[in-house]
């Protein structure tokens, strides 16, 4: 999906049709070209409309025996789905050449402009773009700094809505959802997809390092979460054990650090927000400056903008330094599943306490409260930053949930008596 995809926005040509069954409208070529489309919101597509009589179908997948027309119907309409490349249709391929301009919604629709909404669910898909500000403070007459404030999202304050959201909406759309929902999360995630399965009536069960603020746990257990911590260092430790307990307890493990829903999301929203909240200036995007925890988002972020502006929008990624803790990012050395998608021109290290010192001047000059990772990508910036360009920096959360880490650098830094 994703070489069609880059394919179309590099391009700006779709040059792949779908084929589709004219009675039952069962897609029987270009799923990987409706995928794509789908990431790109277009609103229509080419396509093509045969009886699926009249043509030869080829089986690629002999575990599946000859695919008859009935058993294409019945994976089509009723399912289970069939795996990609169990069939060809044996036809002339079709070429077309379609502006990708003419098929992209120029507007979002549903967006409700008087913010009234029918659940909460629509609080979150239904309020994105998240907003993008300028931080007067960094700029100046020939440099403009903005912020992607992911704290806007309403159920953890954070980036991590998208991809709760995401993988959920994803596990219940295949049938993979049940009644019981666990996942390692270091906060942020956790708050996410024990929100949105509240609504939906499951339940969840989060596994916490020991290095996450305490606070953490009060926040889940308000929200009926059970909360299980172990004696790791790092989120991405615990994922054997919390994969070897769901299978014992049939429970559901969509797992943020692998589930491809945590890139997708950032690569059909996150990504082209920005692009169309700056394109909406006259502006274009010099650097942007993002932290690596999963990688989902500044992935998703490198592959859009280094496919549509290549070397002119350079991507900068934020790790905690060595033997740091920064809550909700990571060293790229401890696995990330989607930088292979991905170019960054730099990756920076980041100690903790100028992760807090970045977010402290942002609340003393912005009035913004937000979080450590959020302050190390304010760090980063001032350390690359030149006198020229735009700059724009991703903020994934809101500080309140910190309160331990600023009260200790607080009392650290506080004259003694």
């Amino acid at each position: 999906m994703l070489p069609t995809y880059t394919r179309f926005l590099k391009t700006g040509i779709v040059d792949t049709p779908l084929i589709v069954d004219k009675r039952t409208g069962v897609l029987l070529y270009g799923y990987e070209a409706f995928q794509a489309l789908d990431l790109l919101s277009a609103e229509k597509v080419p396509t093509f409309k045969v009886n699926l009589k009249e043509v030869e179908i080829k089986t690629l997948n002999r575990q599946l025996g000859n695919l008859s027309e009935e058993k294409l119907i019945q994976a089509g309409t009723k399912g289970p789905k069939l795996p990609p490349k169990s069939f060809s249709l044996l036809a002339e391929p079709v070429k077309i050449s379609v502006p990708l301009g003419g098929l992209v919604a120029k507007k979002r629709k549903n967006r409700k402009a008087l913010k009234v909404y029918s659940n909460t669910l629509e609080l979150l898909y239904e309020g994105w773009p998240t907003p993008i500000v300028k931080l007067n403070s960094l700029s100046s007459a020939t440099r403009s700094v903005w912020a992607k404030l992911e704290c806007y999202n309403p159920f953890s304050n954070s980036v991590k809505d998208r991809i709760g959201w995401a993988m959920i909406k994803e596990a219940m759309e295949e049938g993979k959802l049940k009644k019981v929902l666990y996942e390692a999360t270091s906060t942020n995630t956790g708050i996410a997809l024990t929100s949105i399965a509240n609504t939906l009536g499951v339940k969840t069960r989060l596994y916490i390092p020991k290095t996450i603020q305490k606070a953490s746990d009060t926040y889940l257990e308000i929200l009926s979460a059970e909360v299980v911590r172990l004696p790791v260092g790092l989120t991405v430790e615990a994922i054997s054990q919390v994969e070897k307990e769901a299978k014992a307890d049939k429970a559901a493990h969509l797992n943020q650090f692998e589930n491809d829903a945590n890139f997708k999301v950032h690569l059909k929203y996150t990504a082209k927000e920005i692009d169309e909240q700056l394109k909406s200036l006259g502006l274009k995007p010099a650097c942007i400056i993002g932290g690596l925890g999963t990688s989902g988002h500044m992935s998703a972020i490198s592959h859009y903008f280094k496919t549509k502006y290549g070397k002119g929008v350079k991507i900068v990624g934020v790790q905690p330094a060595q033997n740091e803790v920064i809550p909700g990012i990571r060293r790229i050395e401890t696995g990330m599943k989607w930088l292979q998608n991905a170019q960054f021109d730099e990756v920076i290290d980041v100690k903790q306490s100028e992760a807090i010192e970045g977010a402290m001047k942002i609340a003393r000059k912005e009035g913004l409260l937000i979080g450590l990772s959020s302050g190390a990508v304010v760090h980063a910036f001032q350390r690359i930053a030149e006198e020229k360009g735009v700059y724009c920096l991703v903020f994934p959360d809101s500080g309140y949930k910190y309160i331990e880490q600023f009260e200790k650098y607080l009392a650290s830094v506080s004259p003694k008596n």
